[in-house]
């Protein structure tokens, strides 16, 4: 298990092209990737399943505001869901940040300027997963505690068909500043003996992805978005 989870990790440190700047000290409740306690996480990890096919198909938001559309392209890929054909690629065929605005995601969710302007709520990345082909159970912060948080994201890692995208604040991950707002990544793992999940960020060119403790990641959700004025909180997708 140790060789895999080796591997893994370099398999990662690999794909991260795009380098994070440095951490700062006001960070070091979040443990990063490329770190020896990283490393250490990750091989006495109790849930590594979803970490394998999501850093197969890890991108990088295009936009600073892009990261639901990001992080939809990765689950969608993972769940190796039918993406709409492009001539381009044929006979290959994949979600990308492009091709996931079909006409119904226009007319249900936002248009890509709108998104461009200011990224989108929980109830839009419910819906743009759902007009995409996916199943979706959308929670709020507010309708959960960090207990059956907790139970619902490890039920989530263990399910090979299912992924666990969350919606945080980035302030209360302290990532403030210009990255104060609002951000949504996927959950690769999960560290029992530390209660640290490993959050995927797909800002990859601000940040690495980190171990977040149970009680912070869930305070980060339990958090109101002003633009749809209710709390963030995370969505279960399966095929």
């Amino acid at each position: 298990m140790a060789s895999r989870m080796t591997f893994a990790a370099a398999a990662l440190a690999a794909a991260l092209t795009l380098m994070a700047p440095a951490v700062r000290a006001a960070d070091d409740d979040l443990v990063y990737f490329l770190t020896p306690e990283s490393e250490r996480l990750f091989e006495t990890a109790s849930e590594t399943g979803d970490f394998y096919p999501l850093i197969a198909r890890f991108v990088s938001e295009t936009r600073q505001t892009f990261c639901g559309i990001a992080s939809s392209v990765m689950v969608l890929n993972a769940l190796e869901i039918p993406p709409p054909v492009e001539p381009q690629w044929y006979p290959s065929q994949y979600w990308s940040e492009d091709t996931i605005f079909t006409l119904p995601v226009l007319e249900k969710v936002a248009s890509v300027q709108q998104i461009e302007g200011g990224g989108i709520t929980l109830d839009q990345l419910e819906v743009l997963l759902e007009t995409s082909g996916a199943t979706v159970d959308r929670v709020f912060a507010a309708d959960t505690d960090l207990d059956a948080f907790r139970k619902a994201a490890i039920a989530t890692l263990q399910d090979p068909n299912a992924y666990l995208v969350v919606n945080v604040s980035r302030a209360v991950l302290g990532q403030g500043g210009v990255d104060g707002g609002g951000h949504i990544s996927p959950i690769a793992a999960y560290n029992a003996e530390a209660d640290r999940f490993l959050f995927l960020d797909v800002a990859r060119y601000k940040y690495l992805p980190s171990w977040i403790t149970a009680e912070r990641l869930y305070a980060a959700m339990n958090t109101i978005d002003t633009t749809s004025k209710k709390t963030r909180g995370y969505v279960v997708v399966r095929k």
